[in-house]
């Protein structure tokens, strides 16, 4: 049947395509995750972070955060973007001055082209200009070039850097910065964030979210679909993009208004097929795992075939994600009872003051929170409070129901003025003075709001993050305002 891609468009109620590979920052999906990780590169706005790591997966969307990142409108930036990591030192030089307009010539030595760049970034940063780099594919970066990467940190002045640098890479690159001779590189990392996978609760969210950007309507893959796309992908949103977009075809030419879990497989054969051949490559093997012991049982006594098959249990697929509403016990309304409240879901909790943390984290951060939790249990995927759960028993899935601080209003970073700020000195014993001023770079000199997050709190945060056995990003968000509220209750 010959598709017209026009009609195909029409049928769906599209103006583009949804799930297109192409890294376009206008379908990037807001997850937790990618919000947290927008958050570390947006760390570079400050000027505090010289040098800032992000790694994932392949597919899972490092290169459409990044181009989100620089289209942003951002005042007194210039950015710049390489992406292709087989240069020479010379030529990453030379590629830089290209990407921030800086003249040079063709002749011009490793230490001239240096001695150029390091001039304009002086002449911007008096014009209270900041420049941002961002450097993509970075785990196939050769040694010698990553020296080149860890000398450019060293342009800068007594109080501040010159350059912010964004290394980009699948999580290879997390190994590579552990070697002994990048040793000076790694130190140098003030932020670091891994970028994960999608998780399955995350998927019909995320593909209503690419159908509404491309012009159409939710709800135009069925719950059964959608978790299997997740299977089928595992979390990897080009792998998911590229399952969804033939299954969306696939409903077109049946003239379906939905994409069923039938589609789904239909796609999964076509753009995965070396799947289905390894399945059935290892098809006699399976066969015979689980036939021996049928033929085992039925030589002791014999029971007809159909009743063994009927009283089997029958496994099920566990995911470590929070249950649905159906579950036996709903850890949401449990722990809404426990408070009082007759709210059902998360977002009801949102209107008493209270919001749902999903957290996969250990034992015993969990279990001494200072609000009340669920964790979920291994052998029965039940959900128990932490006083009557063994930590052996702790599935890795946890429930929080957490009140935050005045003022807080999602991630809080270095330089953002925010109403938590106050909240912050007083839990960690910061009195604010009011006589505080900041120099410009022009001499202008300015008294800081008492809201700031200021490079002092900023350090002092890291401190404590550090203390706690957290990340030290200074970046503030529950896991640090939990710490905080535990060590002041």
């Amino acid at each position: 049947m010959a598709i017209g891609f026009g009609m195909y468009l029409q049928h769906f109620g599209l103006a583009r395509f949804p799930f297109t590979i192409a890294p376009d920052p206008a379908f990037l999906y807001p997850s937790p995750a990618h919000e947290e990780a927008l958050a570390h590169l947006q760390y570079s706005l400050t000027g505090h972070g010289g040098l800032i790591c992000l790694t994932g997966e392949v597919g899972t969307g490092k290169t459409t955060l990044c181009r989100a990142f620089l289209n942003q409108s951002l005042d007194k930036v210039r950015t710049a973007y390489v992406f292709n990591p087989q240069l020479s030192a010379l030529e990453l030089l030379q590629s830089l001055c290209d990407e921030l307009g800086i003249d040079y010539q063709l002749s011009d030595s490793h230490k001239q082209l240096y001695d150029r760049l390091n001039r304009q970034l002086l002449n911007w940063y008096a014009q209270g200009e900041r420049v941002i780099v961002v450097v993509d594919e970075a785990q196939s970066m050769p040694a010698p070039l990553l020296e080149q990467i860890r000398l450019l940190t060293n342009l800068e002045t007594d109080q501040a850097k010159l350059l912010t640098l964004i290394l980009v890479g699948q999580p290879e690159l997390r190994d590579l910065l552990q070697q002994h001779q990048l040793r000076q590189l790694n130190q140098r990392i003030t932020a670091r964030y891994h970028l994960p996978v999608l998780r399955a609760r995350q998927v019909m969210a995320y593909l209503d979210h690419r159908m509404q950007a491309a012009g159409g309507q939710p709800g135009r893959f069925t719950a059964a679909a959608a978790k299997r796309l997740w299977r089928a992908s595992g979390g990897v949103p080009r792998l998911l993009n590229a399952l969804a977009d033939r299954a969306l075809l696939g409903a077109y030419a049946h003239s379906e208004q939905r994409v069923s879990a039938a589609r789904v497989v239909g796609a999964k054969k076509e753009i995965l097929p070396h799947q289905v051949r390894n399945w059935l490559r290892y098809w006699p093997a399976i066969m015979a795992t689980f036939m021996l012991p049928l033929l085992f049982l039925m030589a002791v006594q014999w029971v007809p075939p159909v009743a063994l098959l009927l009283n089997s249990p029958v496994p099920e697929l566990t995911e470590n994600e929070p249950p649905s509403v159906d579950a036996l016990s709903d850890p949401v309304v449990r722990l809404a009872r426990e408070q009082g409240l007759a709210a059902n879901t998360c977002d009801q909790l949102l209107n008493d003051g209270w919001r749902c943390l999903w957290v996969n984290w250990a034992f015993n951060e969990v279990s001494t929170v200072a609000f009340p939790a669920l964790l979920q249990r291994l052998d029965d995927r039940q959900w128990q409070s932490p006083q009557a759960l063994q930590a052996n028993n702790y599935a890795g899935q946890a429930l929080i129901l957490w009140q935050p601080p005045p003022g807080y209003d999602g991630l809080l970073r270095p330089g953002e003025n925010s109403t938590l700020v106050p909240w912050l000195r007083q839990r960690l014993g910061m009195p604010w003075s009011s006589g505080w001023q900041t120099i410009a770079p022009q001499g202008q000199a300015a008294v800081l709001p008492e809201t700031l997050y200021d490079p002092l709190l900023a350090n002092r945060i890291a401190q404590f993050q550090a203390q706690q056995g957290l990340t030290a990003d200074r970046i503030v968000g529950p896991r640090t305002l939990l710490a905080l509220q535990r060590e002041g209750s």
